[in-house]
């Protein structure tokens, strides 16, 4: 299925990076620059061409961003844009789609999409994330941009928090923008799902079948983190979409255990101890090794992924205040605070384990002095949580390009090879991904390698005597 969401808009941080029409993202030395809006300098356009596209949904919300940056206040969060987006198409009558918009067509309107709003007004939390939303939307478009009926925003706010969805463009396992779409709602979820969707051609979201589907009924799609256990999705899960999941991954507990799981304090042993909801071992995976819920290695590895758990979110809290010389300095204590902790942690807990996960996430997106060896111990967690999908092949090519950049031609050409299988199916072999990898994979890493041959001939070259 393609389909060309009803409203959309990028996060903030690539508010620089992508067509705020096209989602188009300009590649060094072939493309020319972005062009800013005048106005308000924050949204980008490829060109004309596409700002006058925007204009009609940017019209309303490009005053309101300058006025913002004139007096120095913070651009409201993606998700306040989104419904600002959806209150001004509600304001001119739209609630549905082009035909052109989805294919194959789809009969959903705005009008048709789940809400749940009878059990969101019995919701505390959703009542007090309503309350303060609805502040910052009034802040950022004005009063006299809001509907007069309060129940259309409640309803704005029901179908935003049910069918909204994360965008991805397929180079990077992070979304880049929230849209709500219309014809690509209809898929139910799995914490394991057969179908990977991701935005291509543009904002256009492209729903792909990862296995034979019997109908398309059958098709689900993911709405949560796979990585993270059962018990957190499903908190996820029934606090948005109002359902409680019983999908495959969901009632495997050796999956959960894994997520838990030790190294063997056998040095010599490569198994790993896998460890219940209540931090209760379970035998080593090699050696049978079976410990007690009391010993000591055990409730040093539970304070330590605490210990993670508390640091990891200080660390990310730093990122979220303006930036200042001092908070800077903060930064770099704080990451090698992290770097410290990652000594204490990697002969203990597994690299399966979601806690040692979310540790190496931070140092390997933060360019850590531990270098690219982590992303090797992150693709391997990727290709047991996700499996074939479009998030193992990013961690793949991105993995074959620190193999190349360290020499490690034919461990970055076995990379490359797996990422290029899976590839042809989530991405499609017209995607930039794609074809980048297959440049490095076919072209530079045959390249590099005559040169390095090239360069061990003229090193084996006897000196002259002369």
């Amino acid at each position: 299925m393609r389909n060309k969401p009803w409203a959309y808009v990028l996060e903030q941080k690539h508010a620089a990076s992508y067509c705020h029409y096209c989602f188009r993202r300009p590649v060094a030395l072939k493309d020319e620059a972005l062009k800013r809006c005048t106005q308000c300098l924050f949204a980008h356009y490829c060109g004309a061409k596409c700002a006058k596209a925007a204009w009609k949904d940017h019209k309303i919300e490009c005053k309101k961003l300058e006025s913002l940056r004139e007096s120095k206040s913070d651009i409201p969060e993606c998700n306040i844009r989104l419904l600002a987006r959806m209150i001004t198409k509600l304001r001119r009558g739209e609630r549905s789609d082009p035909p052109e918009a989805c294919s194959p067509p789809t009969e959903r309107t705005y009008d048709s999409l789940c809400t749940h709003a009878d059990k969101i007004n019995t919701s505390v939390i959703q009542i007090t994330a309503f309350t303060f939303i609805v502040e910052k939307l009034v802040a950022f478009l004005g009063k006299e941009n809001m509907p007069e009926d309060g129940e259309v925003l409640k309803d704005a706010y029901s179908k935003l928090i049910v069918n909204a969805m994360t965008l991805y463009d397929g180079s990077w396992p992070y979304g880049i923008g929230a849209a709500l779409p219309l014809g690509a709602t209809r898929f139910d979820h799995a914490c394991k799902p057969n179908a990977d969707y991701m935005i291509r051609d543009g904002c256009v979201i492209v729903i792909t079948a990862l296995t034979s589907i019997p109908s398309i009924e059958d098709v689900r799609i993911c709405y949560c983190n796979a990585m993270e256990m059962t018990v957190q999705r499903q908190a996820l899960l029934r606090e948005h979409y109002y359902f409680i999941c019983q999908c495959e991954f969901c009632l495997d507990e050796n999956r959960d255990n894994m997520m838990r799981s030790l190294r063997c304090p056998n040095s010599k042993c490569p198994g790993v101890i896998p460890n219940t909801v209540k931090f209760l071992p379970l035998p080593c995976t090699k050696c049978g090794r079976l410990l007690s819920g009391k010993d000591e290695y055990i409730r040093d590895a539970v304070e330590l992924m605490g210990k993670i758990n508390n640091q990891t979110a200080s660390y990310t809290a730093l990122f979220e205040q303006p930036s200042t010389p001092a908070l800077i300095q903060q930064q770099k204590n704080a990451l090698r605070d992290l770097e410290k902790l990652y000594e204490e942690v990697k002969n203990v807990l597994s690299p399966l384990n979601v806690f040692y996960l979310k540790l190496i996430v931070h140092l390997a997106d933060h360019e850590s002095t531990l270098g690219w060896k982590l992303h090797l111990e992150e693709t391997d967690a990727y290709r047991y949580y996700h499996g074939f999908s479009s998030f193992l092949a990013i961690r793949l090519v991105l993995q074959g390009g620190y193999q190349v950049n360290s020499g490690l031609l034919d461990k970055a050409e076995e990379s490359l090879r797996e990422a290029e299988t899976i590839l042809q199916t989530t991405h499609g072999i017209d995607h930039p991904v794609y074809a980048d990898m297959m440049d490095v994979k076919n072209v530079q890493i045959p390249q590099l390698r005559k040169m390095q041959k090239l360069a061990n001939s003229m090193g084996a070259i006897p000196k002259s005597k002369q």
